[in-house]
């Protein structure tokens, strides 16, 4: 009897929720306004989590289709040019998994820290890609600070949350992340 491998599809699942989530936040923060100040908006851009889990838990080619998908569907949903998400997460992906023997993987503060740094990077490559379109490059400056500042805030208390979402699909499906074999309950 074959038993299909399904351990991407609980991962990509988990990173379309959040996509949908952020893309609904940032529809709500897009009307939001401080102090009556309609230039105060703030977007979120949380592609560090989306690629956290399946770099630090699932084995390589799981990691590698979820990553990939994971990247098509952001770029679908998003400003960028096709396939910037997809190459970036793909290069983050491999860095990751090139060290990630070495990292204490199942680590919670850890894994915050490694979404932190992952998102920093992808927002900055992405900032530097898209901010030479803007009519005033300098003011976009300023814009991107808050907008990366938020968004870290919001990276720092989510990734607990995601991450334990991630695990506890794992759980209730009674399959191990990085090998796929049955766990007993």
């Amino acid at each position: 009897m074959v038993r299909y491998d399904y351990r991407w599809l609980v991962v990509f699942g988990s990173n379309l929720l959040l996509l949908w989530l952020v893309a609904l936040a940032n529809h709500y923060l897009a009307h939001f306004s401080f102090l009556w100040l309609d230039h105060c908006t703030v977007s979120l851009y949380l592609g560090g989590l989306l690629v956290t889990y399946a770099a630090l838990r699932l084995d390589s080619r799981h990691g590698w289709i979820s990553t990939l998908l994971t990247g098509l569907a952001a770029d679908a949903s998003s400003a960028l040019p096709y396939g910037t998400s997809l190459v970036l997460f793909s290069l983050v992906y491999a860095i990751l998994l090139q060290g990630r023997q070495r990292f204490p993987r199942e680590e919670l503060v850890f894994a915050i820290v490694v979404a932190l740094l992952i998102n920093l990077f992808l927002f900055i490559a992405i900032s530097f890609l898209l901010v030479g379109n803007n009519p005033r490059p300098a003011s976009a400056w300023v814009r991107l600070f808050w907008d990366l500042l938020a968004s870290q805030c919001v990276i720092a208390a989510l990734t607990s949350w995601f991450m334990s979402l991630q695990n506890q699909v794992f759980i209730f499906l009674r399959q191990h992340p990085e090998t796929g074999r049955r766990v007993a309950s």
